[in-house]
C-alpha cells in the first residue's frame, strides 16, 4: 500500500510548516489549500523528514505518481489478460 501526501497530512494536522520535495525543488504549503490538495494530494510518498520548529518535508516519490492512476492502470492490465 503506498502511503499518499493527503494521508502524511490527515496524520499531522497540527504541523506548522509543510514543504513538499521532489527532485531537488522544494515547495512550502502551510496550509494547503483545497486546489492544492486536490493537486497534489495524491501523489505516493517516498519519505518524510522532520525540520526545524513543528515542520516536516514531505519527499514525493522518485517519480510522482498518483496511487489513482496506479489503480487505473493494473485494472487496464487486467482486462488485456
Amino acid at each position: 500500500m503506498k502511503v499518499t501526501v493527503k494521508d502524511v497530512l490527515a496524520l499531522l494536522p497540527n504541523t506548522k510548516e509543510i514543504y513538499l520535495v521532489w527532485d531537488g525543488s522544494v515547495f512550502q504549503h502551510s496550509p494547503f489549500t483545497a486546489l492544492e490538495l486536490d493537486a497534489y494530494g495524491d501523489y505516493a510518498v517516498g519519505s518524510i523528514c522532520p525540520g526545524e520548529e513543528k515542520s516536516i518535508e514531505i519527499v514525493l516519490a522518485a517519480q510522482p505518481i498518483k496511487v489513482s492512476r496506479i489503480k487505473v492502470a493494473h485494472s487496464m492490465n487486467n482486462i488485456h489478460k
